[in-house]
């Protein structure tokens, strides 16, 4: 992953907060990352896995904007490619509110200014997908019935 990214023991251990000997370690399968760094490990995965090169006005010296750069890429597409989906009421937006319950969790997305859809869903699903407020999602909406109204109905 780490040359995938194209950083160097240090850099990466810049990012994560640790020794140039620790990822040495980490790489040669002596120890394993723990608790926040792991976290880092599994986004910097994801970012490698879609082939995301830090552009050139990117400073590598600065690792928090290192570390951003890539959480941003990471998470910048939906893991669900929405084309192989039956479904064709698709509604990107932002989430602006949860409520996370012990199985059941409900998630709003702002689809449009003041445009809010609401869904409950797994809380293992919100914790699979990172769902988080502020985070990207889509609203993937199929009904096998749909009732429609005339005028305003209130």
């Amino acid at each position: 992953m780490r040359l995938a990214l194209g950083l160097t023991q240090r850099e990466l251990a810049d990012i994560v907060g640790a020794h140039a000997m620790t990822i040495s370690r980490w790489e040669r399968g002596l120890a394993e990352p723990k608790g926040h760094q792991s976290r880092i490990f599994e986004v910097l995965e994801i970012a490698a896995a879609r082939g995301t090169p830090l552009p050139p006005g990117v400073d590598r010296t600065d690792s928090m904007r290192v570390l951003a750069h890539w959480i941003s890429r990471a998470y910048e597409d939906a893991d669900v490619d929405l084309a192989s989906l039956s479904a064709t009421n698709r509604l990107p937006g932002t989430v602006v509110n949860l409520t996370r319950g012990e199985v059941m969790s409900k998630v709003v997305i702002e689809v449009a200014p003041q445009v809010r859809i609401g869904s409950v869903i797994t809380t293992d699903s919100l914790d699979r997908l990172r769902i988080t407020v502020g985070s990207r999602a889509t609203a993937v909406i199929k009904a096998t019935e749909v009732m429609v109204g005339a005028g305003g109905i209130r």
